[in-house]
C-alpha cells in the first residue's frame, strides 16, 4: 500500500519528520536477538528465537532484558548483569547483522531534496543510536538524534521529542512522528505530533490500528505523501 491510511483525519503536509530506529528505519532485529541471545547463554538462561524478539524490542534495553529473561530471574541485578553483557556483545556485532528496509535511503535522499528536516528519537542507548545512523546513512544529515542518555526517560515520556521539536523550529502540528510500536503513537499524542505507524517494522498492523495511529503506511515511498 501507498497510500495514507487514514486512521483519524489530520493536518498534512507535514514539514518535517521525527523518527524511530529500530522497526522503523533499520531492520535491528537480528543483531539484537543475537547479541541478547549470546549474552543470556553466557549467564545461564535460555535463549529466544530471533522472531521472539519482536515483541521486547521498543522499551529500551533495560525492559527487553527483563522481557528476554525467565520470569524468576527478573531481579535487578540480573538484569544490570544482562544488559552489560548485550551492550558489549552488541557493540562487537552489531554491523554485521543491522539492514536498512528497502527504500528508506531513498526515501531520505528525497526528503533532504525537498529541504524537509528529519530527527530520530529512540528508546536505544544514544551511542549505539549515532553508530548506526552514521554507519547505515553516512550522507543524511538528521537534525537531531535523541536516544537513552539518562538525561530523559525512555518514551513515551515527551521530554526527548519536545527537545527535538524546539531544535527543529517547527509547530507540533506540521511534524510526524514515524514508528512502528504503541510508544512511538503514545510518544506522538504526549507531544501533539501527527502519528505515523509503519507496519514493516516489529508490531503488526492491527496492533498500531488499535494504538489510534492517525496513518498507517505500509510502504517508506508513502512518507512522501505527509509532505506533498
Amino acid at each position: 500500500m501507498t497510500n495514507l491510511n487514514l486512521s483519524r483525519p489530520r493536518q498534512v503536509p507535514c514539514k518535517g519528520l521525527i523518527f524511530d530506529l529500530d522497526g522503523t528505519l533499520l531492520d535491528t532485529l537480528r543483531c539484537i536477538g543475537t547479541a541478547f541471545n549470546t549474552a543470556l547463554k553466557r549467564l545461564g538462561y535460555p535463549t529466544h528465537p530471533i522472531s521472539e524478539f519482536r515483541n521486547f524490542i521498543g522499551d529500551g534495553v533495560f525492559k527487553c532484558a527483563e522481557r528476554a529473561l525467565p520470569e524468576d530471574a527478573r531481579r535487578a541485578p540480573i538484569i544490570e548483569e544482562l544488559v552489560a553483557q548485550e551492550r558489549q556483545i552488541y557493540d562487537e556485532t552489531w554491523a554485521d547483522e543491522i539492514a536498512v528496509y528497502p527504500g528508506i535511503a531513498s526515501v531520505l535522499a528525497e526528503l533532504t531534496h525537498r529541504d524537509i528536516p528529519t530527527a530520530v528519537l529512540t528508546n536505544k542507548d544514544q551511542e549505539a543510536a549515532e553508530s548506526c545512523l552514521q554507519h547505515c546513512f553516512p550522507e543524511h544529515a538528521f537534525q537531531g538524534i535523541i536516544g537513552f542518555n539518562g538525561r530523559f526517560p525512555h518514551k513515551p515520556d515527551p521530554s526527548g521529542g519536545q527537545l527535538l521539536i524546539e531544535s527543529l523550529g517547527l509547530p507540533p502540528h506540521q511534524l510526524a512522528m514515524i514508528g512502528d510500536t504503541p510508544v512511538d503513537i503514545e510518544t506522538a499524542r504526549a507531544c501533539s505530533l501527527i502519528a505515523v505507524g509503519v507496519s514493516w517494522g516489529f508490531r503488526d498492523r492491527d496492533v498500531l490500528l488499535a494504538a489510534e495511529c492517525d496513518h498507517l503506511i505500509d510502504d517508506p515511498k508513502a512518507l512522501l505523501q505527509l509532505i506533498d
